[in-house]
């Protein structure tokens, strides 16, 4: 088969969809020798800029669209189109594949324009009349295209992302420093301004010795976190460290005492799994995927209850019994979100 692939999120700051569609490819390369991908990407000749990712494989060939000419006409004989993005129409010759990593605009629209809302919504409407089959990352985002948009049951495949864990450290691993770790792009729905109130809280009435580290770089709407941050009582305990890079961010994560992530939405929640598997114990939501993806392998709460985020904190800091036991639970936990895992059910439906 031939199988045309969207990379056009490759070409930029890999975070995201990005980072998403290259650990994809990646894992295809590691699982699939057989089949042709050809790889669908976009940017002006003279733009050097934004560069092509390394192939993967033998099996693997870059085709640039210069002139936005679209999928249908650079790639006209593909048999399967995939892509992550709402902005594409179908190509003719393929079978039309659409991975919708999150609905969020309809479970969590705060934080959101009226005309981004607009935009992502008709996108979305856009992709359910021309595709042929749509992949979510979480069965809460599954739920979600039912629930917002009705689509049938039976034209959703669940494909859950993987993470590398080769690093992945062992359940008796010692933290070197005493701070617990946030990780994700400074906006609304991350709950960043709460996680700050729950640490001022511990603070004031536990007088915990640790710090608060928060890594990530600022989205839309960050203002109201610098305001939490401002009004904190101990806010010289609480260190941005902006965006980190891999190597940075395994450090972070290695030296974490606790990882706290009460997101209000996420369609998948990567950093959950990323702490799982540096043998961090975990805080996280409840709601949405984050109670999901993390299963009995961390304590979840209400992430609108400031007070029930620092008392899960607490509890993690001083019930070592407790701390053993969910990292050793996350390090299994991680192991079942592998890239080849996840690329092998890709390549069978591509192939349905």
């Amino acid at each position: 088969m031939k199988i045309g692939i969207d990379i056009r999120s490759t070409l930029k700051k890999r975070t995201g969809i990005g980072k998403y569609t290259l650990d994809l490819i990646s894992a295809l390369a590691e699982v699939d020798r057989g089949n042709n991908y050809l790889l669908y990407s976009r940017k002006k000749i003279l733009d050097f800029k934004r560069r092509l990712p390394g192939l993967p494989g033998a099996n693997f060939s870059h085709h640039v669209d210069y002139f936005k000419k679209g999928p249908g006409a650079i790639l006209p004989d593909v048999d399967v189109f995939h892509t992550s993005s709402y902005d594409l129409h179908r190509p003719k010759t393929a079978k039309y594949i659409v991975t919708v990593h999150d609905v969020i605009i309809k479970a969590y629209p705060y934080g959101h324009s009226e005309q981004t809302i607009k935009e992502v919504d008709e996108g979305i409407r856009r992709v359910l009349d021309e595709a042929d089959i749509l992949v979510t990352d979480s069965f809460n985002t599954k739920a979600d295209l039912i629930k917002f948009y009705n689509v049938k049951e039976e034209m959703i495949k669940v494909i859950c992302p993987g993470i590398n864990i080769e690093n992945a450290h062992d359940a008796k691993r010692k933290t070197q420093d005493e701070y617990i770790l946030f990780v994700g792009t400074l906006e609304p729905r991350k709950n960043v301004d709460g996680v700050i109130k729950a640490f001022d809280w511990l603070k004031k009435e536990h007088g915990i010795k640790h710090k608060l580290y928060i890594a990530g770089m600022k989205g839309w709407m960050f203002e109201k976190i610098f305001e939490a941050y401002k009004q904190a009582r101990f806010k010289k305990d609480i260190v941005f460290k902006g965006y980190v890079n891999e190597g940075q961010l395994s450090k972070l994560y290695q030296q974490a005492s606790v990882f706290i992530y009460p997101s209000f939405y996420e369609g998948f929640g990567f950093p959950i799994i990323e702490a799982f598997s540096y043998g961090v114990p975990v805080v996280t939501s409840r709601t949405s995927s984050c109670g999901e993806i993390a299963g009995d392998s961390a304590l979840l709460v209400d992430p609108s209850s400031c007070k029930e985020i620092g008392e899960a904190i607490l509890r993690l800091i001083n019930n070592e019994k407790l701390r053993e036991e969910l990292i050793k639970r996350g390090i299994v936990r991680a192991k079942e979100f592998t890239w080849t895992r996840t690329a092998s059910e890709f390549v069978k439906l591509f192939a349905e």
